[in-house]
């Protein structure tokens, strides 16, 4: 009876240990975020700076984006990393998000806003604890990809 419950715990162990392990080993993107126009593969020349905060296990994230007018636009929302759909207040326009991580990455699927607007991917990497990759993949309309590198801000 013993070797049974050995081997029902073995066979357990796989299945369980995403979620033993997922809410400890989850990076943490939080920080204030300025994209490295040098490092930066972007088709229209705006600068994008992010606010990223973990706020009782949900992500808080404000972007802001100058175009290059000089304009700036600020989007944000609050959302669960559980996959969820979230509200997505994008400059003014209603959106969703849903937010989930993806072994180290962090992935945020925006959708259902303006029938002008774009479905996009952004896929949120740490190459080390200062710097930030986000690769982001336009959807619908289909779009060439972008790849946005941030240096984070030093804590005031």
């Amino acid at each position: 009876m013993r070797c049974f419950y050995l081997a029902l715990a073995a066979l357990a162990a796989p299945a369980m240990f995403p979620f033993l392990v997922s809410a400890d080993s989850s990076p943490n993107f939080s920080g204030t975020w300025q994209m490295d126009t040098a490092k930066s593969q972007v088709e229209d020349g705006r600068v994008v700076s992010l606010t990223i905060e973990n706020v009782s296990n949900k992500i808080k994230m404000i972007r802001v984006v100058r175009g290059k007018d000089g304009k700036e636009v600020t989007s944000q929302f609050v959302c669960a990393t559980i996959g969820t759909e979230c509200e997505f207040d994008d400059a003014g326009n209603k959106a969703k998000v849903s937010v989930w991580y993806n072994g180290p990455a962090l992935v945020v699927l925006k959708t259902n806003g303006p029938k002008e607007d774009a479905s996009d991917e952004w896929t949120f990497k740490l190459s080390d604890p200062k710097t930030l990759t986000v690769a982001l993949e336009h959807i619908d309309p289909t779009s060439k990809d972008e790849t946005l590198v941030f240096s984070k801000k030093p804590s005031q």
